[in-house]
C-alpha cells in the first residue's frame, strides 16, 4: 500500500474542486427519484470480545472495563403502524417482533457474536448499544456515527432520531445550504430553532431515549460524537458524503482541537484512484491543508480545529479511525497510560458501485459485508463470492480491500488494538444504515467556504489609514512639545 502526500495550497486547486462538486451535482440530478423501499433492512453483529485492558507502569496490563456478554439493540419508529421483526440470522429465528405507534422505542438484548437482521415495513432508528440491559437511566452511551434522514439519506431536511447521550452537548447539525433548523422532541418539549449559514454548524444537547424531530428549511447533516482527545479513548465511524451516501467528494465532521501527533488516529482517505483533497477549518473558515493520495492507498490526518469539511477531486470514503498502536505522548492517565482505540463501523454501498474497505494495520478485526439479496460480490478484483439473502462474508486480512457488488450491501468492520493479544472491543455503541437506501443521493449545490482572511487590498487600505492615524498622532504630539 502506497501513500503520497504533497502539503501545498494552490489556487489552481480550487477550480479542481470546483469542477469535480459540478460533476457530482450534475449526477444527482439525472438520477431517477427513488421509490419508496417496500421494506427496510438493518444487518449487524454484536462482537465477542466486550472488553478493555489498560496498561500502568505500576501495574502493568489490568481490565478495565467489561468484560460484558451482550450490546443492546434500541429500535425507534418513525410513524405509525411500524411494524418491526429482529432475526437471528444463524439460529434463523425471530427473536422480537413488535408494531409500532409514532415515535415508540424497543430494546432487545443481544448476545456476544450475535449476527442479527432487523427488518420493517418503514424507516426506524436502530442503534447498537453497549448496554446490558433496557435504559432505566437519564443518560446512555453515545453513538459515534451519522445519523439518516427519514428517507434513508445522510443529508435531508427532517431526521427522527432516537437520542442516547450523558449530559453534554454530542449531536452537531452541519448546514449544506443556509437553514433555519428547529428541534423538538417527541412530547414537543425541549424545543430550539436556530440558523445557521452554508459550511457552519452547531452543537446541540438532547436528552437520552427521547425521538428527536430535526426539521430544516435546508439540507443538513447530523452527527453524534466525534474523534475525542487525547485524554480519551476514541472510537472509529464512518463519514456520510454530502450527496447522501458513503462514497463521495465532499465530507463533514467535528473534530478535536486536542491531538496526540504520536498516536495512531486520524481521518483516513480511502482513494481507488488518485485524487487531490483539500482539508478546511470551519471554525477559522479557511484552509487547513492540501494533499494528493495515491490510486488504491490512504492517507491519514490530524485536523486540529473543531470541526472541518474535507474535497476531493474524485469519489472517496472518509473514515475516523484509530489505528490499534498503544504509543501516546500526551494525556496519560493514573489508570491508562496507554492509547486505545476501537471501532464498530458500518456503511452502505450502492449496487454496481466499487468501493474501499479498510481494516486498520495495527488492530484485530473483521470485515463483514451483508446481502439482502441473491449478490455476486467481488474482493480485490480477484475473489467472487456468492451470497443468498441474509447471508454475509468475512474478510479478516488487514489493509486497504477493494468491494463491488451487483446488489446493495452493507458492510461492519469490527476492530481493536493487535496488542496485548488479549484486548477486546469496547466503545459505546454506532447507527445502523438501510440496505435497501444505499443508492440513494440528495440534489444539493454546495458552497465554498467562505474564507474570514482579509484580502489584500483590504490589508494595504488598513495600513495605510493605521499609519496615517500614527502620523497624526505623532504630529500633534511634537506641536504640543513645541508650544
Amino acid at each position: 500500500m502506497r501513500v503520497a502526500a504533497k502539503r501545498y495550497l494552490t489556487s489552481a486547486m480550487a477550480a479542481t474542486f470546483a469542477l469535480a462538486s459540478l460533476l457530482t451535482l450534475l449526477f444527482t440530478h439525472m438520477l431517477p427519484a427513488a421509490a419508496q423501499p417496500a421494506r427496510y433492512t438493518y444487518y449487524g453483529k454484536v462482537p465477542e470480545r466486550l472488553w478493555s485492558y489498560a496498561y500502568t507502569t505500576s501495574g502493568g496490563w489490568q481490565l478495565l472495563n467489561g468484560p460484558a456478554s451482550s450490546f443492546l439493540l434500541a429500535i425507534g419508529a418513525i410513524e405509525p403502524d411500524t411494524s418491526v421483526e429482529v432475526v437471528d440470522l444463524r439460529a434463523k429465528q425471530a427473536i422480537f417482533r413488535h408494531t409500532f405507534k409514532e415515535f415508540e422505542k424497543r430494546y432487545v438484548i443481544l448476545s456476544n457474536g450475535t449476527f442479527f437482521k432487523v427488518s420493517s415495513n418503514k424507516p426506524v432508528n436502530v442503534l447498537l448499544l453497549n448496554l446490558q440491559a433496557p435504559p432505566n437511566a437519564s443518560t446512555g452511551p453515545v453513538p459515534h456515527a451519522f445519523y439518516p434522514a427519514v428517507d434513508g439519506s445522510y443529508v435531508g431536511k427532517r431526521f427522527v432520531l432516537l437520542a442516547s447521550s450523558d449530559l453534554n452537548p454530542w449531536y452537531t447539525v452541519f448546514a449544506l445550504e443556509d437553514s433555519e433548523v428547529t428541534i423538538a422532541r417527541e412530547d414537543g418539549g425541549d424545543k430550539q430553532t436556530f440558523k445557521l449559514k452554508a459550511n457552519e454548524y452547531k452543537r446541540v444537547l438532547l436528552r437520552s431515549w427521547y425521538m428527536y424531530e430535526v426539521a430544516s428549511t435546508g439540507y443538513v447533516m447530523v452527527q453524534c460524537g466525534d474523534p475525542h482527545s487525547y485524554w480519551d479513548t476514541h472510537e472509529s465511524y464512518a463519514m456520510p458524503s454530502a450527496s447522501g451516501g458513503f462514497i463521495g467528494t465532499d465530507f463533514f465532521s467535528y473534530s478535536n482541537a486536542q491531538w496526540d501527533p504520536m498516536e495512531d488516529i486520524g481521518f483516513r482517505v480511502l482513494a481507488l484512484e488518485p485524487t487531490k483533497v483539500r482539508v478546511y477549518d470551519l471554525e477559522k473558515k479557511s484552509v487547513l491543508m492540501e494533499f494528493e493520495v495515491d490510486a488504491f492507498s490512504t492517507y491519514r490526518f490530524q485536523a486540529i480545529t473543531q470541526a472541518v469539511r474535507v474535497s476531493s477531486s474524485k469519489p472517496v470514503q472518509i473514515m475516523l479511525i484509530h489505528d490499534g498502536g498503544t504509543t501516546k505522548m500526551a494525556g496519560r492517565q493514573v489508570n491508562r497510560e496507554n492509547a486505545y482505540g476501537a471501532g464498530i463501523i458500518f456503511y452502505s454501498v450502492p449496487a454496481g458501485r466499487k468501493a474501499a474497505a479498510y481494516l486498520p494495520v495495527n488492530s484485530t478485526g473483521e470485515i463483514i459485508v451483508y446481502a439482502s439479496e441473491e449478490t455476486t460480490l467481488t474482493i480485490d478484483e480477484i475473489t467472487t463470492v456468492k451470497l443468498k439473502p441474509d447471508e454475509f462474508y468475512v474478510l479478516t486480512q488487514p489493509g486497504l480491500h477493494s468491494i463491488l457488488a451487483d446488489k446493495n450491501i452493507v458492510v461492519q468492520v469490527n476492530h481493536w488494538p493487535k496488542y496485548p493479544e488479549f484486548q477486546g472491543l469496547w466503545v459505546s455503541g454506532t447507527v445502523l444504515p438501510a440496505i435497501e437506501t444505499a443508492g440513494l443521493a440528495s440534489e444539493v449545490e454546495l458552497k465554498e467556504v467562505e474564507s474570514l482572511t482579509l484580502d489584500a487590498g483590504l490589508i494595504a487600505a488598513a495600513i495605510v489609514v493605521v499609519g496615517a492615524a500614527a502620523g497624526l498622532l505623532l504630529f500633534r504630539k511634537r506641536k504640543s512639545k513645541t508650544a
